[in-house]
Parts: C-alpha cells; structure tokens; sequence
C-alpha cells in the first residue's frame, strides 16, 4: 500500500510539473453557440463581421491523443471576410521553442478555396502579425497540402492529405540568436501521437520577421484573406507549451476538482475510491448522452456509457479494480453541452 502511495504521489508530482509547462490547454468545454466569442477566455480583433468562428458538436477524436474527445469543436467556415479570435498564453515566451499542437479537419474544399491560413501564432508585443500559421492549398475537393507560414512565403509539406480525416498537427517557433532566423516549423501526424519530437520537421521557414516573445494563439475566419472562402474546416484539442511533453502530451487533469462548464452536473462518491464509484450526473434535458473515462495521460480507457437518455439524474457505476491507481477524468457530454470530474483511484 505504501509503494502503491508514493507511486500515486510521483504521478502527481509528474503531472503538475508537465501543467506548470502547459500555457493553454482548450477542448471547447461550451455549448454548441453561434459564436467562440463569448465562450472563455477568447476575444475578437478588429470589427465584428457576420461570419463567426462556431462552437459546433461533436469534438474531434484522435486515437491517444489528450485531446481526443473532449468537448466540442470550433468551426471555421463563411463566404466572406470573418473572425479573427485570440487567446493570450498563461505567460508569454521569449527563448527556447513555443509548441502548439491540435487536431485538425478538413470536411468541404470547394473550388472557392485556393489557399489560406486558419490558426497562428501572435507575438506578445500587440498588433495583428500572424506568425507560424497552419497553411492550407486545395488540390482537390477530397485533398489538399498543409504548410508553415513564418510571416513571410509558405513552405508546404511533400505528402497529401484526405478531406475527412482528423489529423494532429504541432506548430513550433524557436527563438534563434541573431537576426532574422527564428524558425518555425511543423508536424502533421495520422494515426499515431509521438511519445518524443522527431528529430526531422516536415517543413520549416526562417522567411520573414522575428518576435520577441509569443503570447497568444490566434484562430482566423478568412481574416484579411480570399483563399478560404467556403471552407469547412474543424480544430479542437489545442494545448501550448513550452515543450513536447507539455503541448503534445500535457494531461487532460486540471488543477480543480470540478470543471462545469454548462448546466450539466457532475459529482461522484467515494472520491478517492479504490475499486469502484458512483457518477452521478443531474441532465437539464433528454438528448444524446456520451460518458468516458481518461487516464492522465488523456487517453480514453472506458466508455461508460452512450445513449439518448431523459432529463433527470443519471446515474452510473465505475468498477475500476482492473485499472492503475492514478489521476482520472470523467468527461460527460450531452447536446453539446460537456462536464468535467476528476476522479482519484487509489490501491
């Protein structure tokens, strides 16, 4: 019991070093709005347009990746010049290397979409610069290109990528000594998350502008662009850090217990336990219930439960004596609403 303690305490100790690294992490815990404006911490640059960036369900699943899942997912989408939204980091940063990984998918490139970008980086000195952002060129209605834009020219991968399949892809700026050389570069994955950064990008640009210091990320709606009108394009699971291991992988727990987002309640007991524990759920309307279990690492290890259900409690027992001691995480979703419990197994 004692070994079984220290090992919980290490994976404790483990997971809050790996979130003090971690400067964003968003799974679009909201309903299904008209507008990610008024949801959390993300806010508009420049004049309020017609064309918002959406909060749409169901959220993009990924197999392994923390991220995979939870929550909605933003939706960028229009016909005209739309939306551009930021959210700052918890702390800027202005040496090493900024990460920030996401899922991404692309349902509808009509012949209206030439090229374009739809999510960057903006450093923390102000303005609207728009660096390291994810580049997309249409080949096709079903296929397209991803590339990296610095400030300046685009520099696409060598592979081809499929409408309708979610992707994991990490961006990353590295702060370079001397002028004009930061570089920033780009990893597009399909059915694997690395454990480890490669040791090769897929494609990377020094062209243009250096920044001192990167403080948000930026999502854009055809903001000062043509190339993307009439796009479907999908991004959930964002995470920021300042590493490989505190964006790609950054656990899913947060430093609370509860997180409800919505008017969808979520408690349980015992909590600790250790073999099993009631979820108790209070549903503000009948819809599609979707109820999963995550481990720290944000992979999903049992799916408790996924169904239409009527308003009322729901309730539903977790038999984990075949599961690890350790930090977990009940995600409850239900018409696009999503609610947050951290649970504690102990042996």
């Amino acid at each position: 019991m004692k070994k079984l303690y220290l090992a919980f305490i290490f994976l404790a100790v483990t997971i809050f070093q790996i979130q003090s690294q971690n400067l964003l992490t968003e799974d679009f815990l909201y309903q299904a709005v008209d507008s990610l404006e008024n949801s959390g911490n993300w806010f508009r640059s420049g004049i309020n347009t017609e064309y918002n960036i959406k909060v749409v369900s169901p959220g993009l699943e990924y197999p392994d990746y923390p991220g995979s899942g939870r929550g909605n997912t933003v939706l960028i989408a229009n016909s005209g010049n739309g939306d551009i939204l930021y959210h700052h980091f918890s702390k800027a940063v202005t040496s090493g290397s900024v990460y920030l990984s996401f899922l991404f998918r692309s349902d509808s490139l009509p012949t209206s979409v030439t090229q374009g970008n739809c999510i960057s980086f903006n450093p923390n000195t102000g303005g609207t610069f728009l660096n390291t952002s994810l580049n997309i060129r249409r080949i096709s209605e079903s296929s397209f290109n991803l590339g990296i834009r610095k400030s300046e020219g685009v520099e696409f991968i060598n592979s081809v990528y499929k409408v309708g399949k979610t992707y994991l892809v990490v961006l990353k700026y590295s702060f370079i000594p001397g002028s004009e050389n930061d570089i920033s570069s780009i990893y597009v994955f399909e059915n694997s998350v690395p454990r480890t950064e490669p040791a090769q990008t897929m494609a990377f640009s020094t062209q243009g502008e250096d920044h001192p210091g990167q403080g948000s990320v930026v999502l854009i709606n055809n903001y000062a662009q043509n190339g993307m009108k009439g796009c479907h394009i999908e991004i959930d699971g964002i995470r920021v850090g300042t590493s490989w291991e505190s964006s790609v992988l950054a656990p899913v727990i947060s430093g609370t217990a509860d997180i409800v987002t919505s008017d969808l309640q979520i408690e349980n007991f015992p909590n600790p336990f250790s073999e099993q524990t009631r979820i108790k759920v209070n549903l503000p309307t009948e819809g599609w219930v979707r109820m999963n279990i995550y481990n720290a690492a944000g992979m999903k290890v049992a799916e408790l439960y996924q169904g239409n259900h009527p308003e009322g409690n729901f309730e539903i027992i977790w038999d984990a004596r075949n599961f690890p001691a350790g930090l977990y995480s009940c995600i409850t979703q239900l018409n696009g609403l999503s609610a947050h419990r951290q649970l504690i197994l102990l042996k």
